[in-house]
């Protein structure tokens, strides 16, 4: 009969009580998913937490995920030195992030989906925006729509268009960034094309979602698509522990 010396049992308790189980792993990413509806969704490891809720290396990517009505094509997080809360909380959805040593994001957004944010947007504040369209190309957006402006006197539908650059506001935001406004037929006081583009900003407030903590620092336009990332961009962790989902 093999016998175990008292340190090798030693070992072998604390190996099963310090670190977290797959389960618990199972339960982080059954959060995101939840959370954000991505239609498909990849979360890698460099190893298993341990009881605190804390990872050596983690990388989540999430294909197809909605973010304040914005739908992002992708979306992908690589936090190194990361502290969640306890992995016990994560079965009851209750996840909540703590800090992390370095942050890597990338998120890719395709013209059609801020368009249709933008109409679910204005269309929910009392109809004042319609028949918008915008166009991504390397030099920023152009866009189109019709704004109803109510004044004390009568309503005036207003053909405005739009060329503009994106700013990253605190790390967290996105906005237009000084955007050359056209008034089709007659010039307004800046007080009501202020108002109309407030009403559709921010694009995106990351500041909503404590739980997804990217802080964004580029913005790249091409043709049809707008590119946001950290100054590097997240890698996927080689040969690591991989969990998938697929709607």
């Amino acid at each position: 009969m093999k016998k175990f010396s008292i340190a090798t049992i030693f070992f072998i308790f604390l190996s099963s009580s310090v670190y977290a189980s797959e389960q618990d792993v199972q339960n982080l990413i059954n959060y995101y998913i939840k959370r954000f509806s991505p239609e498909k969704a990849v979360m890698m490891a460099s190893g298993m937490p341990d009881q605190t809720g804390y990872f050596n290396d983690v990388y989540l990517d999430l294909q197809g995920v909605l973010i304040e009505g914005l739908r992002l094509d992708s979306l992908r997080v690589r936090m190194l030195g990361v502290q969640f809360n306890s992995p016990s909380e994560w079965a009851e959805g209750n996840v909540k992030f703590d800090k992390a040593m370095q942050i890597y994001g990338y998120g890719h957004i395709l013209e059609t989906d801020i368009n249709n944010a933008l109409k679910s947007k204005t269309f929910g504040k009392e109809d004042v925006w319609h028949d918008m369209s915008i166009k991504i190309n390397k030099k920023g957006l152009h866009g189109r729509g019709y704004y109803l402006a109510k004044t004390f006197l009568v309503n005036l539908d207003i053909l405005i268009e739009v060329s503009t650059g994106m700013k990253i506001v605190g790390m967290k935001k996105l906005y237009f960034d000084k955007p050359a406004i056209k008034i089709n037929r007659m010039d307004l006081p800046d007080a009501i094309t202020n108002k109309a583009l407030a009403d559709i900003q921010p694009l995106l407030d990351l500041n909503e979602y404590p739980d997804l903590p990217v802080k964004l620092h580029k913005i790249i336009f091409s043709e049809g698509e707008v590119t946001l990332t950290t100054k590097n961009p997240p890698e996927i962790i080689k040969n690591g522990i991989t969990y998938k989902y697929e709607k």
